[in-house]
């Protein structure tokens, strides 16, 4: 298992967020909104970069290892009253994986039949 990045290592990820944010607005594919939520997570120490195909939809924030509880509510909170919606999640974990149905145990397909 690789070891966990190291406080420099999340620096310069966080200039890296930001310089990439600033080349996609130059190409174009920056929104207002987005603008707005990188000017939010800013004001609480927190680096923040559109994600997918642009155009204001959604945009991802680098919570660090120093990243206190109380710094993402109110930054979540600030962001909410903004108008955006928060998810936390994790990375570097197993994602969607899909299985052949002849995979699934018999508990399982029972389940996803009651779907």
């Amino acid at each position: 298992m690789a070891e966990a990045p190291v406080a420099s290592q999340y620096a310069v990820l966080e200039e890296l967020m930001d310089m990439n944010q600033h080349f996609l607005n130059a190409l174009g594919v920056g929104h207002p909104s987005l603008d707005r939520l990188c000017r939010v997570t800013a004001t609480h120490g927190l680096h923040s970069k559109l994600t997918g195909a642009g155009g204001g939809g959604c945009a991802i924030t680098l919570l660090g290892p120093g990243a206190e509880a109380s710094q993402v509510e109110a930054t979540k909170r600030d962001l909410r009253d903004c108008g955006f919606q928060c998810w936390e999640t994790t990375i570097g974990v197993p994602g969607v994986t899909l299985h052949a149905p002849s995979s699934l145990t018999a508990e399982v397909l029972r389940a996803l039949d009651g779907l």
